[in-house]
């Protein structure tokens, strides 16, 4: 017997069978008859209440179950207070198990002091033994106007049927991954901000680190296989786009001027040749025109046009924010682009018309912090593939893209893969049965760096970690886990380990107070403006120290320790450096400090250190004269830090295409370079490239061990 199911969902008549025993959603599985939920096959525990309100959500998905309804069905004899307990823990275990969030959920969406309502596309089936009611037999007809009439009822409900069917097969449905297959394994860093393209039989992508330890374009076979360098090819940022006849790839390229760096565009012929620059364009994404005719390419925040050797160049389109993305649809008719909010530090899909008009926002009701970006389109147009969400929330969706006249109202993206690995860049292949991703596992080695013997050593051997910090009697430190970004104490031997926050906390750059009673740090989350906080060593929940909308970092302590100095900026990248009195909470700005952050504080208490926001000069600030003053400038300068006596002042710049370690000497001001950070591997993740002292001033960094390596997801259809 057909099972009609699909289509009367899509006409509202029912969405799953009431009857149904299986549910599936997303990589998920419930057994009605069993009470076990699984994923992917593997069975996963769930206590009564969260399977309760599950499978009555499911059981009416697009619908809304109301609080009330929930309480008479589970919490009848229970107080008012017991019920709301009891249901805000069972909707936080569900989530728990489903892996959903709160604020951009993909399964259970909560509809404030009303109720609850799935969102995710459901599948139910109904049991082995269940079938269709049999027809009644009523008394043979008489009259040839009733045997006319049933032929007509029966005519109409074949028709109604048969539309239905074309209804439904019109309607793309999302696919599930049904295989992961590992494409390369050469243990190399591969950016996951460079998204791969393939001709359909190959992929090419960006592998290396630029300006330190090298990177190039690789190809490997789509099947998986051995990865290869094309060695004309050098210091390059990122693949942006295939010619549509296969012959060239686009592709950045970084160039070193002086102390700064240009990045230019590039031509790679295949399957091999000499690489030549695209005229004079200097851009870091580009893609081909749908005819091959032109580039387009983004400057800024606009999208300019050229032919194809980089003359006649011209704008097409502006965009609200720093544009890094380029695709255009199948059928050459859109544009989608990955664009950088400034305003509200977010990334965001925009699409618009090939001629640059119609300009808008791609899925503008998911709010604003989901960080949406690298999307692609299925061959066919069908799907819209992307990436979203950031640290353990990254995952890839799959937007179905309905194209018939029997267009429904959209339904939203569905969550197609997340976890373990923090896939991210989805490429589809050439027939659109797979998906190519990147397949990171972020892990760092903090190193010790001997200014004596001029050698790198482990440190803290075992801990991927970083930023870190000493007690004062330096029997203790305080680390942050990465990636997970949860701070930490224990014993500088890593005994008597306490963790000290938990998500969504992502803590940053911790500091023992001078008594070692409290550690400061910042609160780096991605979906609100970072916060300094303080937390007892001992344990116990973090206090916000500064109730604010801007942004607070880089908190340090005054030697004797009745002042916090930390930074503020807003999100037009203004700042100044502020000091709270411990005792008081009362906040007051350092004068003439605006336009600067990253404090730190001189060991004596005599200056602060800072830096301007454009990161081109180290200020010092006087405390007792009141006077500011530049020490150094330079290109990317970041994380200054006093050594424990006070003579010098270590800070991270960027010279001569790669980063570098130097420090002034605060005798007489000279500027001494002491590392290349070239030949350093370091991971992408700017919160990453951190470095700090040891307790005898030996320079501490994070170096990258990540395992990164390019994935395919098998996908099946419906």
């Amino acid at each position: 017997m057909l099972d009609y199911g699909p289509f009367f969902e899509y006409l509202g008549v029912c969405v799953v069978p009431r009857n149904a025993s299986i549910y599936r959603f997303g990589l998920f599985e419930l057994d009605a008859r069993t009470g076990e939920l699984r994923k992917s096959g593997v069975k996963l525990r769930l206590q009564e209440q969260p399977y309760q309100v599950l499978l009555r959500l499911i059981e009416r998905p697009g619908e809304m179950v109301s609080r009330e309804e929930l309480r008479a069905a589970l919490w009848e004899k229970e107080t008012f207070v017991d019920f709301e307990t009891g249901l805000n823990t069972a909707i936080k275990r569900l989530r728990e198990a489903l892996g959903d969030s709160v604020n951009h959920p993909a399964f259970v969406e909560t509809l404030p002091r009303r109720g609850y309502r799935f969102i995710a596309p459901v599948e139910g089936r109904l049991p082995s033994d269940a079938g269709f009611p049999a027809p009644s037999r009523g008394p043979e007809a008489t009259s040839g106007y009733r045997l006319i009439w049933r032929i007509a009822l029966v005519g109409g409900a074949l028709a109604l049927v048969l539309i239905c069917v074309a209804y439904w097969r019109s309607q793309p449905h999302p696919p599930v991954v049904s295989n992961v297959v590992r494409i390369t394994n050469d243990g190399k860093p591969k950016n996951p901000f460079n998204t791969p393209v393939t001709d359909g039989v190959h992929l090419y992508f960006t592998e290396g680190m630029p300006f330190t330890t090298g990177s190039a374009i690789a190809q490997v076979s789509g099947a998986g296989g051995e990865t290869t360098l094309m060695p004309t090819t050098q210091n390059v940022l990122a693949v942006s786009s295939i010619s549509p006849d296969r012959s060239q790839l686009l592709f950045s390229k970084g160039v070193t001027v002086g102390s700064d760096s240009v990045v230019e565009l590039w031509v790679q012929p295949l399957p091999a040749g000499a690489p030549h620059r695209v005229g004079s364009i200097n851009a870091r994404f580009a893609t081909w025109t749908p005819d091959g005719s032109h580039v387009v390419y983004a400057d800024g925040n606009s999208i300019m046009v050229a032919n194809k050797n980089g003359s006649e160049s011209h704008q097409l389109a502006k965009l609200p924010g720093y544009v890094f993305g380029i695709r255009y649809s199948p059928d050459g008719r859109r544009i989608r682009l990955d664009v950088s909010d400034p305003k509200t530090d977010t990334n965001w899909i925009w699409e618009m018309d090939a001629d640059g008009k119609n300009i808008h926002r791609l899925l503008p009701r998911w709010g604003e912090s989901p960080e949406i970006v690298a999307g692609y389109w299925s061959p066919d147009g069908k799907y819209y593939y992307f990436q979203a969400g950031n640290g353990d929330l990254q995952a890839i969706w799959v937007m179905p893209e309905p194209g018939s006249i029997f267009r429904r109202p959209d339904k939203g993206p569905s969550r197609l893969m997340s976890g373990p690995l923090r896939f991210s860049s989805p490429v589809p292949s050439g027939d659109g049965k797979r998906l190519f991703v990147i397949g990171e596992e972020p892990r760092v080695e903090l190193q010790r760096y001997d200014l004596r013997a001029r050698r790198f050593d482990p440190y803290l051997s075992g801990l991927s970690a970083g930023p870190i910090d000493f007690s004062p009697d330096r029997k203790w430190v305080a680390y942050v886990s990465y990636p997970e970004m949860t701070l930490w104490v224990s014993r500088v031997d890593g005994r008597d380990r306490m963790q000290l926050t938990f998500p969504p906390v992502r803590a940053y750059l911790p500091r023992w107070s001078p008594d070692g009673s409290q550690i400061v740090f910042q609160d780096v989350r991605f979906d609100s403006p970072w916060k300094i906080y303080s937390v007892s060593p001992l344990g116990g929940g973090p206090e916000l120290l500064v109730q604010s909308e801007t942004y607070e970092a880089d908190p340090t302590w005054t030697p004797d320790g009745r002042s916090i100095i930390f930074g503020e900026v807003d999100r037009l990248g203004k700042g100044a450096i502020y000091s709270l009195d411990w005792k008081t909470r009362e906040v007051s700005l350092i004068p003439d400090s605006n336009g600067l952050f990253s404090p730190r504080m001189s060991p004596d208490g005599r200056y602060i250190s800072a830096i301007t926001v454009n990161n081109v000069k180290l200020m010092l600030f006087d405390t007792k004269k009141k006077l500011w003053s530049d020490i150094a400038e330079s290109y990317s300068l970041g994380y200054n830090e006093w050594s424990h006596d006070g003579k010098y002042l270590y800070f991270r710049q960027h010279r001569g295409g790669a980063g570098e370690l130097a420090r002034v000497r605060m005798q007489d001001r000279l500027v001494e370079h002491i590392l290349s950070l070239k030949d350093f591997p370091q991971p992408s993740d700017v919160f990453a490239w951190w470095s700090g002292l040891t307790p005898d001033d030996a320079p501490l960094l994070m170096r990258d061990r990540s395992v990164q390596e390019i994935y395919a997801l098998d996908l099946e259809f419906r």
